[in-house]
């Protein structure tokens, strides 16, 4: 795709749609990573622009992955097309001299890394699974066009017996040919073009709840804000979610089930600041045997930081969702 057919496809998505389409094709792990660090106002509005979301086509997720790699690339002042758009933007937005630094600097960069650059925006899990099945070779040299520490990422997600064989290629490599290197480079996007082509229904109010999920209590103050501007959205983001407090509620077999699922260790630490009514609810669903454990554990429990509290909760929620998602336990109704 050349930059005037990414134009074309981006002009009319102003940058925030950009954006919430770019944290969809990324994945949740990632998206949750990245709101961590955000202003909550814009986790807000990207939250709620994700839910309108239906569906990404192959030529927008292209589109959109390219954009991102150029803003990295040159600070944000790179937008779809390449090096001699990105010259136009600079000149205009710098000045000659100052615009001419910039793009020395990229020109370095991409010399190094062109050839796979298209994989820069892709998580490093999804990196990794994507080019375990290549041989130690490929992917030796495909980690060593990529940045460091991205490339160290990437390495650490595959198995053991392939990070040594990889490792010793990348040690031992040589100079290997701009026209082999650009040949496996075209063989990877055109398997990671059919790897898009395969996304269909993607963002929406589910995905803005499951992200939701994962931060954990955090999520209550977004969720709270999102009510504000539009209490009918928030409304179906609640529904797709699961809190702890909700897996307070459950039927008694249904949490019985849940905290027979799980670690007593994590249920400890995750009631340690719950009051005597939510402890009761906990103990009453479980054993003699299986209460007596959880309260020695609990008398044994130091100082716990919010932290560890939080993630507890989190592990718990994480085994509570499978058990609603087989159909082995429902959801409480509303009242």
């Amino acid at each position: 795709m050349n930059k005037e057919q990414n134009h074309d496809l981006l002009k009319s998505m102003s940058m925030m749609e950009r954006v919430a389409n770019f944290l969809v094709l990324i994945g949740e792990e990632a998206t949750v990573k990245i709101f961590q660090n955000l202003p909550k106002q814009m986790v807000e509005d990207l939250s709620i622009a994700i839910t309108q979301i239906n569906s990404i086509d192959k030529a927008t997720s292209l589109a959109i992955l390219t954009e991102f790699h150029l803003f990295i690339q040159s600070n944000a002042y790179i937008s779809s097309g390449g090096f001699e758009y990105a010259k136009d933007i600079l000149y205009k937005s710098l000045g000659k001299a100052e615009a001419d630094a910039v793009l020395a600097k990229l020109a370095r960069m991409q010399e190094a890394q062109q050839s796979f650059a298209y994989l820069d925006n892709i998580d490093p899990k999804q990196l990794a699974d994507f080019i375990k099945d290549e041989s130690p070779q490929t992917i030796a040299v495909v980690l060593s066009h990529m940045d460091p520490a991205d490339a160290s990422e990437v390495l650490g997600k595959l198995d053991d017996s392939l990070k040594v064989k990889i490792s010793m290629q990348m040690a031992t490599i040589k100079d290997v040919s701009p026209s082999i290197v650009q040949s496996m480079s075209n063989v990877l996007e055109k398997k990671l073009e059919s790897l898009l082509a395969s996304i269909v229904t993607v963002g929406g109010v589910k995905a803005v709840a499951d992200m939701l999920n994962k931060m954990g209590p955090k999520s209550a103050d977004i969720l709270n804000n999102i009510a504000g501007i539009d209490p009918v959205l928030a409304g179906k983001i609640k529904e797709n979610m699961f809190v702890f407090e909700d897996l307070l509620a459950l039927d008694q077999n249904y949490l019985m089930k849940v905290i027979g699922n799980v670690e007593i260790e994590d249920l400890t630490v995750a009631m340690k600041n719950s009051p005597p009514e939510e402890m009761e609810i906990i103990q009453s669903a479980m054993s003699q045997r299986a209460r007596d454990r959880f309260n020695e554990e609990f008398e044994m429990l130091g100082k716990t930081k919010i932290k560890d509290i939080e993630e507890a909760q989190k592990r718990i929620l994480e085994v509570a969702m499978q058990l609603l998602e087989s159909g082995e336990i429902e959801r409480p109704e509303e009242e």
